[in-house]
């Protein structure tokens, strides 16, 4: 059948590229310590491989690796420093290697694999089972011969895995402090660094913090209760109480402008205390001027919320929403 892309997203398409890549250089799992920087002699080897699952296939991979002169001693991946996968019950009988794989963490899978080695070449296929579904992988090698360095490709391998988590951990710690959620939220989230998740609960918990969430859609923000431990109503409440006793204490001092307009967009309760307290029964002219904006928004506000009509308004609220309205128009400037 044809390679349908549809049928690799997501937990099937993490799955089979990890799982193919370890199959792709079974000549790391032989190889020396990661560690060294000595040259170790090698063999040129095509190597091939092919993926099936749920009745599809993707299509053969080939690449050309170097494989140590002495060949293929365990099976692929045994020599991985990954605690998840597990590869036991490896028999060596004549020509042939078996082995059985289990891999535990947040894509758990198991199955075996077997490879019947030749003077140059080599035929094997590996079985593994997901939640997804069963995955078949065969893989073929040819020895094209010439010499090598088979410490090469380890130590590249090494090196581009050092800066996928160089750049996935500068990513996390810029979507901490941009304070988002949905980056360490989830079955599997991208980001899980304690240190990161902190500072973005700090974060939160601050006036630009909630400002950011505020901002941000409901199904975004969702995962914040169970990330630090309190919702965003929460932090935005303590954050608002907070900026109301700050404008209290400061009035009109330097940096009002900025508390005003987070109060007045985002804390009610301390835009009606601001609001009786500077803006009633002022014209503009009379507002002191570091309340002249937050007044004018506040009275902009209170109007369009005078010419949206209530389902079924008591008269008692007509009359309500008259009166601020009157009052508003009293320190518009126009």
């Amino acid at each position: 059948m044809a390679y349908d892309p549809a049928l690799f997203k997501g937990e099937s398409m993490n799955a089979a590229v990890r799982l193919s890549v370890l199959l792709l250089v079974p000549s790391l799992a032989a190889a020396a310590p990661p560690a060294s920087t000595e040259r170790e002699p090698g063999v040129q080897w095509e190597q091939t491989v092919e993926m099936e699952m749920s009745g599809f296939s993707m299509p053969a991979q080939t690449t050309k690796v170097c494989v140590p002169k002495r060949g293929m001693t365990e099976p692929p991946g045994s020599g991985r420093k990954d605690d998840k996968c597990k590869v036991s019950n490896v028999r060596n009988v004549g020509n042939k290697m078996s082995w059985t794989m289990v891999c535990e963490g947040e894509e758990k899978m198991s199955g075996e694999g077997e490879i019947v080695q030749q003077p140059d070449g080599y035929d094997g296929k590996m079985t593994m089972r997901t939640a997804q579904g069963e995955m078949l992988m065969k893989m073929r090698g040819k020895k094209l011969g010439g010499d090598c360095d088979a410490g090469e490709m380890r130590r590249q391998v090494a090196a581009v895995q050092a800066e996928s988590a160089a750049q996935v951990g500068k990513m996390c710690s810029d979507m901490a402090t941009q304070v988002a959620v949905s980056a360490f939220t989830g079955p599997q989230p991208v980001c899980k660094a304690p240190a990161d998740r902190a500072t973005l609960c700090k974060r939160a918990a601050t006036r630009d913090g909630v400002i950011t969430l505020s901002a941000q859609p409901a199904s975004a923000t969702g995962g914040l209760s169970s990330l630090c431990g309190k919702n965003l109503e929460a932090m935005k409440a303590e954050v608002c109480a907070d900026a109301g006793r700050h404008e209290a204490e400061r009035r009109c001092s330097d940096g009002s402008d900025k508390l005003l307009s987070f109060i007045g967009q985002s804390c009610p309760a301390q835009t009606q205390v601001v609001a009786q307290r500077e803006c009633a029964g002022r014209t503009y002219t009379d507002l002191t001027t570091c309340y002249r904006s937050f007044c004018t928004s506040y009275a902009a506000d209170l109007l369009d919320k005078g010419k949206k009509p209530a389902p079924q308004p008591p008269k008692a609220d007509d009359a309500a929403i008259e009166a601020a309205k009157k009052a508003a128009k009293g320190f518009l400037p126009f």
